[in-house]
């Protein structure tokens, strides 16, 4: 199965304050975040959000987020990927993921498309509790 690394996403306290460090420190650029037509509670705030782009595919980079701990439960989610920070993992084939994690009896949730377009996202902890996001152009 072919799988690249799409982003990781790091908890901010303070999102600016972060984002700064990236510009003038790492010298990276920050670019404007795009949701799909029927995305699901995502608070777009610059203080709350921010995207460095790699320019490889939308929404690739690093991404900034300040930890929200309701975000789960307004997305109808058993994981927070605001909380903690995460990888986000992208698979040519993520029904073969999601078979294998049924199979194995490891619980998963699906938010489908409602972060970025085109993109379906899958959470889950691995056996470390490290939290993953599991993803798929659709």
């Amino acid at each position: 199965m072919s799988w690249s690394i799409h982003h990781v996403n790091l908890e901010a306290k303070d999102v600016r304050r972060a984002a700064r460090f990236y510009e003038t420190i790492l010298g990276m650029t920050e670019v404007a975040w795009t949701f799909p037509p029927a995305r699901g509670y995502i608070p777009a705030e610059p203080d709350r959000l921010a995207l460095f782009g790699d320019r490889r595919q939308s929404h690739t980079g690093l991404h900034l987020i300040k930890a929200d701990p309701d975000f789960a439960r307004r997305n109808n989610l058993g994981h927070n990927p605001s909380v903690g920070g995460h990888v986000a993992i992208e698979v040519d084939d993520l029904e073969a993921v999601l078979a294998r994690l049924r199979a194995a009896g490891i619980p998963y949730s699906d938010a489908g498309v409602f972060a970025i377009p085109n993109l379906r996202n899958v959470y889950v902890e691995d056996p470390e509790g490290n939290l993953l996001e599991i993803n798929q152009r659709v």
